[in-house]
């Protein structure tokens, strides 16, 4: 199955993401972690929070903003998936793209996700 097949979540810390994973425990399930949050939250955060969804379940997914430091930090840590909202990164899109790709990086574009909402 593909990952753009999934249901993705928006989560901001492990709490959310543990929560979702026993509301459904059988699905596949992508968990997005958006810029906003991640900007204030930290790459360390991040990784750390990567290293504990792992699972063959879920795929962890970082959405990266416009901010190319925390980018490349990001990239650096070996953030398996990251998303690229590709109006706000257009310029940026395929210095990205080549260097995610010698790094083994997927990287999805957020307006092919099929974002679910948390709350219904």
């Amino acid at each position: 199955m593909n990952i753009y097949e999934y249901d993705t979540y928006e989560i901001t810390n492990l709490l959310e993401a543990s929560n979702l994973k026993k509301k459904y425990p059988e699905g596949k399930l992508n968990f997005l972690h958006r810029n906003n949050s991640i900007v204030w939250q930290g790459p360390i955060y991040i990784k750390i929070l990567s290293e504990k969804l792992k699972s063959k379940n879920c795929n962890y997914i970082v959405e990266v903003g416009d901010n190319i430091a925390l980018t490349l930090l990001l990239i650096s840590f070996k953030i398996k998936i990251l998303a690229i909202d590709k109006k706000v990164l257009y310029n940026h899109t395929d210095k990205i793209l080549s260097i995610t790709m010698n790094k083994r990086i997927k990287v999805v574009f957020l307006d092919s996700l099929n974002i679910i909402d948390n709350y219904k």
